[in-house]
């Protein structure tokens, strides 16, 4: 049996012996355009918005590249009622606890291509098996083109998503193969957690997510990226994102709460990038220290070096919690990180606030912050670089941070 979904929000049966199925008794959200497939063994299937393929035609196919239309996109903070974050985890519910993925949450954009974006490798490739194919031969490629070919960034499909005001909101990469795509952009501006090496991610590894928007009009472009050169496609769609309730505290609106959050944000950005910048220097240090034992300069130089790096090391302490007390749970003061915490509470859970607390938490971590880097400037900037300056000087063989020689 399948059912579609009539421009009311009611269920239409399209063929099957079976009488109408209440489907208005289940959690579903009805819109226009939903296929609904049924069978007799107790399921049923759904294909989400088949509205582009009202529009699709042989010539489309043939020669058009096409973002269709977004449909109107419900505002909300989806539900994670299992006791995680991740989408279609069970947490602890055993294995034998079905779940099945929900759509993607946000707006949905999907776009056809007609043709793959290729690189010059895979056009090299297409072309050489055509001649495979032919018996003919086949030259070897120059030097020159393999080297190109492996320093060529991958070809991508790009959607940069913009506000009423012409601000950028988000980029997206995308698919660049053949046919019909869909990606979804969640709402939210982009994530300003720190870059990990892929080593260190763990499994599963997300990165806190951005703010989310405001309810509002948006619009979405679509660009291809051909070897780190951005082409615009001249696609592009309007974005119509609605509440489907207002969750602010009294006196706050979501306009407020978005400046408020990304204020945050850019606090957590610069104070994340800052401890990973001295963690890097410290390591720095423990490398000149290693290597002034086996040179012949003023060993004066290794007590400066380790002065700096304890001194760098207390400052890292007032940004985040130190991890051997923190271990103990014994933890002194409020460090940035902390203030921070506080100021967002759950941003991704949650639509409320600012509280007058967190605005407060917002202001003593920004004093905090303002504080540290005046005294890692001096630091680093003057202590630390006239350090580098001297172990050139003296010879000292090279160690990192210490640029080119």
């Amino acid at each position: 049996m399948f059912f579609t979904v009539n421009g009311g929000g009611a269920w239409t049966k399209l063929k099957g012996g079976a009488p109408n199925i209440p489907f208005r008794d289940l959690a579903i959200q009805k819109r226009e355009n939903d296929l609904v497939g049924a069978t007799f063994g107790r399921s049923f299937y759904i294909l989400d918005d088949y509205t582009p393929l009202r529009s699709v035609t042989a010539d489309m196919l043939k020669n058009d590249t096409v973002l269709f239309p977004v449909r109107k996109t419900r505002w909300y903070v989806p539900r994670r009622p299992l006791g995680c974050s991740r989408e279609g985890c069970k947490d602890s519910q055993g294995d034998d606890f079905y779940t099945a993925p929900n759509p993607p949450f946000g707006a949905t954009f999907t776009y056809y291509l007609p043709d793959a974006i290729q690189s010059r490798k895979d056009a090299r490739r297409e072309a050489e098996k055509i001649k495979e194919n032919k018996n003919e031969g086949v030259e070897f490629p120059s030097w020159e083109s393999i080297i190109g070919e492996l320093r060529e960034d991958d070809p991508a499909i790009v959607f940069m998503v913009k506000d009423a005001s012409d601000n950028m909101v988000r980029q997206i990469e995308a698919p660049a193969e053949a046919g019909i795509h869909r990606v979804a952009w969640d709402l939210r501006y982009p994530s300003v957690q720190a870059w990990l090496p892929e080593e260190q991610r763990e499994e599963n590894y997300e990165p806190r997510p951005g703010v989310l928007v405001a309810p509002g009009l948006f619009s979405v472009s679509m660009h291809k990226r051909v070897d780190g050169v951005l082409i615009d496609l001249e696609q592009s769609q309007r974005v119509e994102v609605v509440s489907i309730r207002e969750p602010t505290l009294p006196g706050s609106t979501q306009q407020q709460r978005v400046v408020f959050d990304n204020q945050v944000n850019e606090l957590a950005r610069a104070a994340q990038g800052t401890v990973k910048t001295i963690d890097a220097i410290v390591g720095e240090l423990d490398a000149a220290k290693e290597v002034l034992l086996s040179s012949t300069a003023d060993p004066s130089l290794y007590e400066i070096a380790n002065s700096i790096q304890q001194r760098i090391q207390a400052e890292r302490d007032r940004l985040t919690d130190n991890e051997t007390r923190g271990i103990y749970n014994d933890l002194d003061e409020m460090t940035v990180s902390a203030r921070i915490g506080h100021a967002l509470f759950r941003p991704s859970t949650n639509a409320y606030g600012p509280t007058p607390d967190q605005r407060e938490s917002l202001r003593i971590a920004r004093s905090l912050y303002d504080d540290v880097t005046r005294q890692l400037s001096n630091l680093v900037d003057v202590e630390y670089a006239g350090l580098k300056v001297a172990l050139d000087a003296a010879g000292v063989p090279w160690s990192p941070g210490r640029g080119i020689q």
